[in-house]
């Protein structure tokens, strides 16, 4: 139940920093720690960036129904975020890391750490076997003894 209720969670950020994009970009560009720094306002690569946020944050709340195949939905929408943090930790390997403090631990906490823990979540959300009739969990963990691969 934990990594659902996480997953839901970041599921509502990320829907909610996407639409924060869309319906008032130059308020997000100005407020967000750093980003003013990475350069000029750029209207279309906030909305492009919006929309992966929104995309991503519904495919985590998809992930968050206790229905079978939930989990895979979790898995597309941590994608996102997790491609975004891998991006951050280049920029910190090439530039160098945030001298700037705010900026410093916004990327850690809201970009890496974020990231990274909603793929660990979603992968711990795929392994709960939720969906699944007793029967079908019963059936794989014999089949998984006896070396067959099954899905539920």
């Amino acid at each position: 139940m934990l990594p659902r209720i996480l997953l839901g969670l970041f599921g509502l950020l990320n829907l909610g920093n996407g639409l924060l994009m869309l319906a008032a970009p130059h308020l997000w560009y100005e407020t967000v720690p750093g980003v003013v720094a990475t350069g000029p306002f750029n209207h279309h690569f906030v909305i492009d960036i919006a929309l992966a946020y929104v995309a991503s944050g519904a495919f985590m709340l998809a992930g968050f129904s206790e229905r079978r195949g939930a989990a895979a939905f979790a898995l597309a929408g941590a994608a996102w975020p997790a491609l975004h943090a891998l991006f951050h930790i280049l920029g910190w390997i090439a530039d160098g890391f945030p001298a700037d403090v705010i900026n410093a631990a916004t990327q850690v906490v809201g970009v890496v750490l974020i990231g990274f823990l909603g793929v660990a979540l979603a992968v711990w959300r795929a392994t709960l076997n939720e969906g699944a009739t007793h029967d079908q969990v019963l059936s794989a963990q014999e089949a998984r003894r006896d070396g067959a691969r099954v899905r539920l």
